[in-house]
């Protein structure tokens, strides 16, 4: 196993993230290679773009900035630099920016964020066959140079689906908003359901309300009384959840029939919730995201919003695979079927482009939860 994430103390305290824009000129020099600071001037030069949100999520911007850095002072060397450039807002934007990383002499770059952000950047990227490790989920611009290091819905479901077939759940029922979200997740559980011999006994598709939702909960509720399901898809969070999972008990609805399970959108909801003691859900590997997050909270005396773990992991990922200089970016590498240890457990790069992570299913108890079917330590066989 490649571990590429085991935190450790920093030699020394990351200051605080730059402005949007790349550095001033009077900071750096442009030599034939590529942007070179005169303190790094005669090294063989690591240059890692990153193609954050500065101008239109500037916290989020802010947070993934500072985990890069963390990742730089925990595992980089002293011949890495980070080179961050605004992503924009479009995909016209983010391939200007990536451009100008291509002139900065980037070896690979890590970001964006959106869909299209992605879509923009790897269109430059690859006429110079230069990587790029983008924080999209959606797969369809994966590929060709493109990695996707994010959370795959497709494989929440999956997982979710196949665990509760274990455990001999063969009918389920879905509650999901009537957004790209719901409907991406009400495709992966028809396909998933298909393909573990499940059926899917119930949909219902809400406008993302509290009150819409507990009507849409309610009368679920109601159509079970004569199609019972064994298990009932909640892919929700927050407020909505919580109202939902509220609806569904005081109309009747009991975990002895029917076993309440969601995606990682749970996470940091359920268990404030008491109707959803007894439920499951999936996540990434709870242990090794708690030492990222205590990592981050004593560094930067705050708690990182939930995608800062794979601007990390990106950066933790590129100074593994160069400590010996820039020439071990390569899809080889990168497509490692052993995978890697990162902040939320293991992962690895399939030759699509997508990602493929071990994730554990929890439990939610009154007011804690717990771990029932641990993530894989290993992955077996070669991606897909």
């Amino acid at each position: 196993m490649a571990a590429c994430a085991t935190p450790q103390a920093p030699t020394q305290l990351p200051g605080q993230p730059p402005p949007a824009p790349p550095p001033p000129p009077e900071a750096q020099v442009q030599t034939r290679d590529g942007v070179t600071p005169p303190f790094m001037r005669g090294q063989d030069i690591v240059r890692v773009g990153l193609l954050l949100p500065f101008s239109l999520r500037p916290q989020d911007a802010s947070a993934l900035y500072n985990a890069a850095e963390l990742a730089l002072f925990d595992h980089g060397g002293a011949n890495t630099l980070l080179i961050p450039r605004d992503a924009g807002s479009d995909e016209a934007a983010a391939a200007a920016a990536a451009s100008a990383l291509v002139n900065d002499g980037a070896d690979i770059i890590i970001g964006p964020v959106l869909r299209d952000g992605v879509s923009g950047a790897g269109a430059i990227a690859r006429r110079s066959n230069i990587p790029v490790i983008g924080f999209s989920s959606d797969r369809t611009v994966a590929g060709n140079g493109v990695y996707l290091l994010s959370f795959q819905l497709e494989d929440e479901i999956d997982r979710i689906v196949s665990f509760a077939a274990s455990r001999n759940l063969q009918t389920i029922a879905l509650l999901a908003p009537s957004n790209e979200y719901g409907r991406r997740v009400q495709e992966a559980l028809n396909a998933e359901a298909r393909l573990r011999g499940v059926t899917v006994v119930q949909s219902r598709l809400y406008n993302r309300t509290d009150a819409d939702a507990s009507a849409a909960a309610s009368a679920l509720a109601l159509a079970l009384r004569n199609t019972p399901a064994q298990a009932l898809l909640i892919a929700e969070s927050g407020t909505v959840l919580r109202s939902i999972g509220t609806a569904l008990v005081q109309s009747g609805v009991s975990q002895r029939q029917t076993r309440f399970i969601g995606t990682s959108a749970w996470a940091g909801d359920a268990q404030r919730e008491p109707s959803l003691a007894g439920g499951w859900y999936v996540a990434s590997e709870p242990s090794a995201r708690t030492n990222f997050e205590q990592r981050y909270q004593s560094t930067y005396s705050r708690e990182p919003t939930r995608l800062a773990s794979l601007a990390y992991d990106a950066v933790a990922l590129t100074s593994l695979l160069t400590r010996d200089g820039a020439n071990g970016i390569t899809r080889n590498s990168l497509e490692n079927s052993e995978g890697f240890a990162g902040s939320d457990g293991l992962f690895r790069f399939r030759p699509s482009g997508a990602i493929e992570r071990g994730m554990a299913i929890m439990e939610v108890g009154q007011n804690q939860i717990s771990v029932l079917d641990p993530a894989p330590r290993r992955f077996e066989g070669r991606p897909s």
